[in-house]
């Protein structure tokens, strides 16, 4: 079994990679293989509308052909079980980085057909971790969780299945007083010294557990 986590955020120490190397040390007590990927360490295009993943009989039908640094990826996600993506939430989605992504993973086993599945090489277990500085009530109120929910879903019906974990009200700074921020949980925000509760680290572990188990 496989497990596989991708990273669509800048800071490669900050709160989505975090707990993505959470997840990957689930599987890794179990004795299971894991691979962690950080976009910005990848240089790739979105979907070009190219429609080569759709002509029947064709050798590219049901597999992106666009030959950049993502499809070496794409090739190895096929042989992985589990697919972990993480991401942190601007203006109330995904980053451009995890979306171009996703448009490219999710259109090529697309068939315009009754189920949507497509030709996917098997049936994937998948999660979606997103984070955000956003407390629980802005998180529903503002449509955030309506949004994740809605992609959670459509990555779930086009790849097998897919699990949302929201890490709401994240520590953005180290130190508070050198940045602009002008919101009523700074202070509280500002003296976190736990900046990941250990109840939501265990949730990303237990998810990883899960997901290489099912």
């Amino acid at each position: 079994m496989k497990l596989i986590a991708l990273c669509g955020s800048a800071r490669k120490q900050g709160n989505t990679a975090k707990m993505l190397h959470q997840v990957i040390e689930g599987p890794k007590s179990v004795g299971a293989e894991t691979e962690f990927v950080n976009f910005f360490d990848l240089n790739y295009r979105d979907c070009i509308s190219c429609y080569a993943c759709k002509l029947k009989n064709s050798k590219s039908f049901g597999h992106c052909i666009v030959n950049d640094e993502l499809k070496p990826l794409l090739e190895r996600i096929e042989q992985s079980d589990v697919i972990v993506l993480g991401s942190p939430i601007y203006y109330g989605n995904l980053s451009g980085q995890m979306r171009s992504f996703t448009d490219r993973l999710l259109f090529q086993y697309l068939d315009y057909g009754g189920t949507g599945t497509g030709p996917k090489p098997k049936n994937f277990k998948t999660a979606l971790i997103a984070t955000m500085n956003v407390n629980d009530e802005i998180y529903v109120k503002r449509g955030f969780k309506d949004t994740l929910v809605s992609l959670s879903e459509m990555i779930g019906h086009t790849l097998g299945s897919c699990e949302l974990l929201a890490l709401t009200d994240t520590v953005l700074f180290d130190d508070y007083s050198k940045y602009v921020y002008q919101m009523p949980d700074i202070e509280e925000k500002s003296s976190r010294v736990e900046k990941i509760s250990a109840e939501n680290m265990k949730k990303a572990f237990d998810l990883g557990v899960r997901l290489i188990k099912s």
